[in-house]
């Protein structure tokens, strides 16, 4: 599940920046990972089998890193720190946390459930909840669902009102939506995660349309999670072949082991990949 915490640690620095070009560096000194990551962290430990709710998970992770920028509803069930609180945000943070439930290999009705209770702790609205399980449909649909992009898109529209057909990129970078509504943003990286020639230039791409201070790291961490799916088939082999992509996740788990403080989001993220290859299915 590294492609998740590759976009988040590549938009950190632009997050809110009104900077537009295809050609800006994915990396630089200041790259650092964020609350997307350490979420992300939490849904796969659920998924491990190390039986946590995914409200406990949460409170164990994000009060492990409390420092990160978290959002509104998120901190106020930080705040709460009752693994019966409910929040209802309508932000983005469920959906870019759901991308592993995505990659397993189960029914899709199984998942769109998994995706429900993983959003309900912090983003119980019809949007959070929409968010996660839009995620987790489009990452299904593409590496076990055998889905074209039109057959995607037209689910998208038919259950959650997502209308991805008419997007472009000139039209994303001219009236693109700032703020970190699910409804804004995770239509959008879905429709980037497909519409890039290649990995790399889905996250270029991203960095292209950003002239008016998006949420980077969200929408890059969704987008990498779609466009590792639709690119490779969220097979490791397949991305293994790709040059630009294995520099780019070298330079991350670099990151992740280099900051001792962010070994534990990288022993997450390796034993869920691991588990997911050896044993078919994290349970």
């Amino acid at each position: 599940m590294i492609s998740a915490v590759m976009g988040d640690y590549f938009g950190s620095i632009y997050e809110d920046q009104s900077i537009s070009s295809y050609n800006l560096p994915l990396i630089s000194p200041a790259s650092h990972i964020t609350d997307e990551s350490v979420a992300i962290s939490a849904v796969c430990d659920v998924l491990l089998g190390h039986n946590l709710s995914y409200a406990e998970s949460f409170l164990k992770w994000f009060n492990r890193y409390p420092d990160l920028n978290y959002g509104f509803g998120t901190s106020e069930f930080i705040i709460e720190n009752n693994p019966d609180f409910v929040g209802n945000s309508e932000g983005n943070l469920a959906a870019s946390r759901a991308a592993p439930i995505g990659y397993l290999d189960l029914p899709l009705s199984l998942l769109l459930d998994y995706a429900t209770d993983s959003a309900t702790p912090t983003h119980n609205s019809e949007e959070g909840i929409n968010g996660a399980r839009a995620i987790t449909y489009s990452v299904w649909a593409i590496v076990h669902g055998g889905k074209s992009k039109a057959q995607i898109f037209q689910y998208l529209f038919c259950e959650f009102n997502y209308l991805l057909d008419f997007y472009t990129l000139e039209q994303l970078k001219e009236t693109n939506e700032t703020g970190s509504s699910a409804f804004n943003t995770v239509p959008m990286a879905i429709w980037l995660g497909m519409s890039g020639k290649s990995y790399t230039d889905t996250l270029k791409n991203i960095l292209y349309i950003n002239n008016d201070g998006l949420d980077t790291d969200s929408i890059m961490s969704m987008a990498s999670s779609i466009a590792y799916a639709y690119h490779f088939g969220g097979n490791a082999k397949n991305a293994n072949k790709d040059k630009e992509y294995k520099k780019l996740e070298f330079e991350t788990k670099k990151y992740l082991f280099q900051s001792k403080k962010y070994h534990p989001v990288l022993n997450a993220i390796q034993s869920y990949e691991l588990s997911k290859q050896i044993c078919g299915l994290p349970f």
